[in-house]
């Protein structure tokens, strides 16, 4: 059929006399695709682009036809895409680098050949490199803009959207948050129309939304929600967008209702739900819509539908989308990105209503073997922890086998076990995505945001490990989701040697120049277009870059995997420790009386998971060792005087404090039960050398963090302390453990010492004046005045074998930038400042942080991130930090103590500290010989008996 004679230049005046229209409702869309197609003569764009790019072929080349003919392509392609994805790397490329060298050289219409060509690149949302490709061609088309223009500010939305689907694609926070904050600026652009301009106020919201949920603010999230009504209620009904917006709608109302029924304990049913918008009429605002753009919107519309009725319990409105999801697989080639997701979702679909009886009891067989099947395809075509779907989809596939398990073979031995095998090969595995998503992040809030799930994921994992006797797997998989922003910050120190080992030595050089932190100036307009916020450190464009290099080299192991307990065996070994204990919490949730008698499901016992200096685990069962405990719960709804009770911190309570009195009787039965539960029975099993106690570094995972746990009371004669029958260290990590290990004693010592530097602290500038003239008269001293925040960074970079003694404020702010900092003269230093960026401090010894609340999380238990494991980070070998606010007077006592024993007697830090403790728990103690007059004082007025006065420091490191 002979073919049919089209006008380019024709062809485009009407597409843009077209959009002149109006480019709003399914209707408009699918006239413009027609128009394209109607003109060409073709069926599909598919045909279309095959018979454009075979005509502008035979062209002679490298002549200002040719480069004009391969820019109309170009531009008439975007509209080709929303019938068929079109994309072809290799053509585009050849189109555009004749349309640059070749077509007209007027800076608007080449400007809009490469904006044209970068939107394109959305097609290709599975590669990163094209969609950072993309991104610089929309950089060099901005330049080629006046400020304030239409076209730049087109150019600008473009960026920003290109931006979060990589972010999206990759993980990177910091560019989905910058991203945001430029379409935000450009909301009001005249590039958009009065319906264009609400469609961008409903995704504004919907981003915005997707902030809140990764923060777990329900008060935020509750806003962005109620924008997104507001202005889909003045949106017209047929917009064509506004099918995938209601879905998003519809996701950010379960993500709220998730989040209160989480705080509350309540179950989620139908009535939290408000109705949605009955299929029927979905399917008839998409009937009009090319086939490719209606893809995405019955994407969009199935997850969202699918995610809200398994949340309601809802089996049949499940399967309805789940009707939704396989339409919009049958219009996709496999090896298309968006092909994977739905695979994912109903994987998962499947197994949910399984796993949650929400099938009825005869067809939850079927939905846990198509769920599993899915989900088994769907973990192989993602290919590694690099994508953003493989941590969930395998965490989901590992309960589903242990589910088929436990639930369709209890009494086939040899299946139980295979799944059960399989279950904790694939949880392992997917837990190294946590570490993956949090070494990409750029900054500490990004990082600590990532990794909040993984704490829960990695216990899951652990309590089947323990369940099955697989102890070294349950080491592995604890670790995995213990202190990721710490190791993420860890990793950061070591990426410039790992690249030059892997032959990227330009690589390595770009993460140096990016690790010094400075500040970005902003572009005109106010924009941050590439993301140009500050951000600390290399941003997360570049950590994916450096991430895709050593992720295919040998180096991988360093990066992604926890320690194996021959590695914490040698650690151990080099500090001269007994043993590495991570305390596991159980669950208190009992299972329901059929499960007991015909699946012998039993509750999660709590367990001491014990890895001893020879490498061997072993687990031992805490049936006490709870996080609903009675006794922990009231200790941290009261806490000690002035402490924040429970930490993390939370926003400051209107109720008074509770009495001096309540609060020590509340930490009292904490070490009563402290000793009972856990302690006694642990000292009991920990070898003893002759002559010495056990030397044990505790890990307490989840809330068990709150707990000093060197003072808990042994039950029987004499009510002992765990400190007085062992040496009790703390670590958040065993990927910590390994490093501080690792590190080289100095051969020098230095000291400085600060005290009192904001003046309101008169004890503290007694102290740090005794502790510099009794045992480092040869040091520095700063005091008000001296001890700003630069000068101690000024010392700690300059310092050899450094000793730090700092007697000041310490504050602890939940979740904020600086999460945890130090009062300092005229400014902070913050725990952020130690571990951001590339620079840390070798051979620092010992860093003793005589302030409030120092070895205290702002980042969540599990994350472990507060200043004492900051300056672990930094460089230092040992810490002392504090878990609540300090009473000043017995402070300044066990502080000189501690440097006497470190002195004279020549302790390590971690046995001076303790043998401090011990002498302020002897009421009959005595002064030794040089301690000032004004401390000797104080030597009988402080009381053994009271745990405030002592009991919150704690040591670690080695």
């Amino acid at each position: 059929m002979p073919q049919q004679p089209y006008d380019l230049h024709a062809l485009i005046y009407e597409i843009q006399q077209s959009a002149r229209q109006g480019m709003n409702d399914a209707q408009d869309m699918t006239r413009l695709t027609s128009l394209v197609l109607g003109h060409l003569g073709c069926a599909t764009g598919r045909e279309a682009y095959d018979m454009l790019y075979e005509d502008w072929k035979a062209l002679p080349r490298g002549t200002m036809m040719s480069g004009l003919r391969a820019g109309q392509i170009l531009s008439i392609l975007t509209h080709l895409m929303f019938d068929r994805p079109v994309a072809d790397e290799r053509r585009q490329r050849e189109l555009l680098g004749e349309a640059r060298q070749y077509g007209p050289q007027d800076q608007s219409w080449q400007a809009g050949i490469l904006g044209v060509s970068s939107m394109q690149a959305l097609q290709q949302l599975g590669d990163p490199a094209e969609l950072e490709a993309a991104l610089g061609r929309l950089e060099e088309a901005r330049a080629m803009l006046p400020p304030g223009s239409p076209q730049r500010d087109a150019i600008d939305v473009s960026h920003a959207g290109v931006r979060i689907h990589l972010a999206q694609l990759g993980g990177g926070e910091d560019d989905f948050d910058s991203a945001v904050e430029d379409l935000a600026r450009l909301a009001d652009s005249p590039v958009f129309d009065e319906q264009q301009r609400l469609a961008m106020a409903v995704q504004l919201a919907v981003y915005r939304s997707h902030q809140a949920t990764r923060r777990e603010d329900e008060a935020d999230l509750a806003l962005r929600i109620r924008e997104m009504e507001s202005a889909l209620a003045r949106m017209s009904p047929d917009q064509m967008d506004r099918p995938n917006l209601e879905a998003y709608l519809d996701a950010a109302r379960g993500n709220l209702a998730v989040l209160r029924a989480r705080r509350t304990g309540e179950d989620l049913t139908a009535a939290d739900f408000p109705p949605a918008t009955p299929l029927d009429e979905i399917r008839r605002q998409l009937a009009g819509v090319p086939q490719n753009a209606r893809t995405d919107r019955l994407s969009d519309v199935g997850l969202a539908r699918a995610t809200r009725a398994m949340l309601a319990g809802d089996y049949a409105v499940t399967v309805e989308a789940f009707g939704l999801l396989e339409e919009a697989m049958d219009l996709l080639e496999p090896d298309d990105e968006r092909w994977l997701r739905n695979a994912g979702t109903l994987g998962m679909a499947h197994c949910m209503l399984a796993v949650n009886s929400i099938a009825p009891r005869a067809d939850c067989p079927h939905h846990l073997d198509q769920g599993i099947s899915w989900l088994r395809h769907t973990l192989k075509l993602s290919g590694g922890p690099e994508h953003p779907q493989w941590g969930n989809t395998g965490m989901c596939l590992a309960m589903a086998y242990r589910f088929r398990g436990d639930y369709l073979h209890p009494r086939d031995r040899h299946a139980k076990r295979r799944n059960h095998e399989e279950s904790r090969r694939v949880g392992l595995d997917s837990l190294r995505a946590a570490a993956w998503q949090v070494i990409l992040q750029s900054g500490t809030s990004h990082a600590a945001e990532t990794a909040r799930r993984a704490g829960e994921n990695a216990l899951d994992v652990a309590r089947w490990c323990i369940e099955d006797g697989a102890h070294a797997d349950a080491v592995r998989a604890l670790d995995a989701g213990r202190g990721l922003a710490l190791h993420a910050a860890t990793v950061a120190t070591t990426v410039p040697d790992l690249l030059a080992a892997a032959g990227r030595p330009e690589l390595a050089d770009e993460w140096r120049r990016a690790g010094v932190v400075a500040a970005v100036p902003q572009p005109e307009a106010g924009l941050t277009l590439t993301g140009q916020i500050p951000v600390s450190g290399p941003s997360s464009r570049l950590r994916r870059r450096v991430l895709e290099v050593l992720s295919a080299s040998p180096l991988r192991q360093r990066l992604l995997y926890a320690p194996s307990p021959e590695e914490i065996g040698a650690a151990l070994r080099t500090m001269g420790a007994t043993a590495l204990v991570y305390l596991v919490p159980g669950n208190a949730e009992e299972p329901s009386l059929t499960d007991r008698v015909f699946f012998g499901r039993r509750a999660d016992e709590g367990q001491a998971l014990i890895v001893s200096a020879d490498g061997r685990t072993q687990a031992l069962p805490m049936p006490r060792l709870l996080v609903e405990a009675t006794e922990l719960a009231s200790y941290r709804a009261t806490g000690t005087p002035g402490r924040d009770a429970g930490g993390p911190p939370t926003e400051p309570s209107p109720a008074p404090p509770p009495r001096a009195d309540v609060s020590r009787a509340a930490l009292e039965r904490l070490c009563d039960w402290a000793g009972t539960a856990v302690m006694e029975p642990l000292l009991k099993h920990l070898p003893r050398g002759y002559g010495r106690v056990p030397s044990v570094v505790l890990v307490p995972m989840a809330e068990l963090g709150a707990v000093p746990w060197h003072a808990a009371r042994l039950p029987g004669r004499g009510r002992r302390h765990a400190c007085q029958e062992a040496d009790v260290s703390y670590l958040p990590s065993a990927r910590l453990l390994c490093e501080v290990a690792a590190r080289p004693a100095a051969r020098t010592r230095q000291a400085l010492v600060v005290g009192n530097p904001t003046r309101d602290l008169h004890h503290a500038g007694e102290e740090a004046e005794a502790i510099h003239r009794a045992f480092h008269p040869d040091g520095d001293i700063l005091g008000p005045g001296t001890a700003t925040p630069a000068a101690v960074t000024d010392w700690l970079h300059r310092q050899r074998g450094g000793l730090l003694h700092l007697a000041c404020h310490g504050v602890v702010r939940q979740g904020e930038r600086h999460s945890a900092y130090l009062a300092l003269s005229g400014g902070q230093l913050a725990a952020e400042d130690l571990t951001e960026g590339a620079r840390r401090f070798p051979d620092l010894e010992l860093v003793v942080l005589a302030a409030c609340r120092t070895n205290v999380s702002g980042r969540g238990y599990d994350e472990a991130y507060s200043l004492s494991t900051a300056f672990l980070v930094a460089g230092a070998r040992s810490v002392i930090g504090s878990l609540w606010p300090v009473p000043d007077e017995a402070t300044s006592l066990l502080m000189y103590m501690t440097h006497h024993f470190m002195s004279r007697d020549g302790m390590p830090p971690g046995p001076a500290l303790r043998s401090a403790q011990l002498w302020m728990l002897d009421d009959r103690r005595r002064p030794p010989p040089g301690m000032p007059a004004r401390l000797q004082d104080r030597v009988r007025r402080i009381s053994g008996a009271d745990l405030t006065s002592w009991a919150g420091f704690t040591h670690l490191g080695r």
